[in-house]
């Protein structure tokens, strides 16, 4: 039977991996707006533009290196999530819409005061009728009464 203990380190290092991921995925992120302003990428152009190209190109090769280069694990994950911010980026120049962004047509977007009177509750006040003297009737209940108690107390009541 394997060991069924979960150690705190274990989990850790467990957590740690995709967390280097992401560090480098944003640190990939905060590069490739710094190329761009180096390499004055007009976003406004359409169609294929060469200077766009060149900050994946620069993402995906530089995390490449690294994960073949360095020897450290915890640095080879931080380049691996430097070259996934270079395809996220590739993705964005070739079709033009961010990975990142989501996605369109699943749903419309709405305020969060449209969210919030879509859970308000209307106040449910049915229509009902009026009750009239004809609708109902008063009836009489007898009840036995014994003269060594208190008080009376019903024993049966006949519903006709």
């Amino acid at each position: 039977m394997a060991d069924a203990k979960i150690k705190g380190k274990k989990v850790l290092d467990e957590l740690a991996k995709p967390a280097l991921i992401i560090l480098g995925m944003a640190g990939g992120n905060f590069a490739g707006k710094a190329l761009d302003k180096v390499l004055k990428v007009d976003k406004s152009l359409s169609g294929f533009n060469a200077k766009a190209a060149a900050k994946p190109v620069i993402q995906i090769a530089t995390g490449i290196a690294g994960a073949l280069l360095l020897k450290d694990k915890n640095m080879k994950l931080v380049a691996s999530g430097i070259a996934a911010s270079g395809i996220a980026s590739g993705v964005k120049v070739l079709l033009k819409k961010d990975l990142l962004a989501g996605f369109d047509g699943l749903g419309e977007g709405y305020d969060l005061d449209d969210i919030n009177n879509l859970m308000q509750i209307d106040p449910y006040n049915p229509e009902l009728p009026e009750l009239s003297s004809a609708n109902f009737e008063t009836l009489e209940i007898e009840a036995p009464s014994d003269e060594n108690d208190d008080y009376d107390e019903i024993q049966d009541v006949e519903i006709m």
